[in-house]
């Protein structure tokens, strides 16, 4: 399995966890619920993500799970005979993190272009989840740090569980809670979270935040936080005067919802049965049903899970979205 190579610089991602993993078929799509601008995907993304793939076997299932802030090094899961693997890939060479057997689960990864945090499970019925934590630059093996997903910025990491919002320095190996909460988010050096339908901080809360109304997603990148609300994707970052509108989708037929957001630059990431694209630029949010195209940002790169390939394009080389 050959080393994904990307060539751009963006900013890079602490994105939104899942708390458990989503299995979709690798060819899986839906029709678009769109209820705002609506695009193809254009060729150009096409032919960048055909530049840098990777192949599966007949019986393994292969994803880009997470990039470095230029999509030049990325973390790859790979699925083969009930045994998955977890490998960094960094301009051809290769250092598996984990191996979990016996259809033990491994997700909810997160890179900061040093750190990775993942979290794992025994298998699909058991839900007791295990968060490990990694440097990328030693050969140390993997260290639990908590019970819960976690997203990693800057060397810190930060979670949620019955005792509140924990924020981890990965280097002092020091972990202290901040209050409670949940769905904890970075923005710039601080720790953003949930508590009671409102954001909340451990110090400032920008203005501009304080009279939002987020659900139950929160995702940003350091720059950019966006959220859910009803049918809605909400976003905001710094310099605007306040937050915005970026997608929607149709109340009817009752769906999902929004869910599984993920920010990095100007690109939005999210799930409604299917995956969609949206241009924080433009409003224009792309949506395919052309199989084998499930698309998400992570760090600098565009991912896609197709149909026994997966592949990653550098963000900074994609042309941006149309406007409607």
């Amino acid at each position: 399995m050959r080393a994904l190579i990307a060539l751009a610089g963006v900013t890079a991602v602490a994105g939104c966890v899942a708390a458990y993993p989503i299995d979709r078929p690798s060819d899986y799509t839906a029709e678009s619920k769109l209820s705002t601008c609506r695009v193809d995907l254009p060729q150009s993304w096409k032919d960048l993500l055909s530049r840098d793939r990777t192949e599966a076997g007949p019986h393994e299932k292969v994803i880009v799970v997470a990039a470095n802030e230029d999509a030049g090094t990325t973390l790859v899961k790979t699925t083969r005979n009930r045994t998955t693997e977890l490998v960094l890939h960094d301009h051809g060479k290769r250092q598996q993190v984990m191996a979990v057997q016996d259809d033990g689960q491994l997700f909810g990864v997160e890179f900061d272009g040093r750190w990775v945090t993942f979290s794992t499970t025994p298998n699909p019925a058991d839900h007791t989840t295990t968060t490990y934590a990694w440097d990328s630059r030693n050969d140390g093996a993997p260290a639990r740090i908590g019970d819960d997903g976690a997203v990693v910025h800057n060397g810190k990491a930060a979670w949620s569980d019955s005792s509140g919002v924990h924020i981890y320095d990965l280097a002092k190996k020091k972990d202290r809670v901040v209050g409670p909460g949940k769905e904890p988010a970075f923005l710039g050096d601080a720790v953003i979270w949930l508590q009671d339908g409102k954001f909340r901080a451990e110090g400032a809360l920008p203005e501009q935040l304080k009279n939002a109304e987020p659900g139950d997603s929160v995702a940003s990148d350091g720059r950019t936080v966006v959220w859910t609300r009803d049918e809605k994707l909400i976003g905001w970052r710094e310099g605007w005067a306040q937050p915005r509108e970026l997608a929607g989708i149709r109340p009817v037929p009752r769906t999902e919802g929004i869910v599984f957001p993920r920010v990095s630059g100007d690109f939005v990431s999210w799930q409604s049965e299917s995956s969609y694209v949206t241009d924080i630029r433009s409003g224009a949010t792309l949506h395919t049903t052309e199989g084998g195209y499930w698309l998400e940002v992570h760090g600098g790169a565009l991912t896609q899970q197709g149909w026994r390939v997966a592949a990653a394009a550098p963000l900074a080389k994609l042309s941006p979205l149309s406007r409607c």
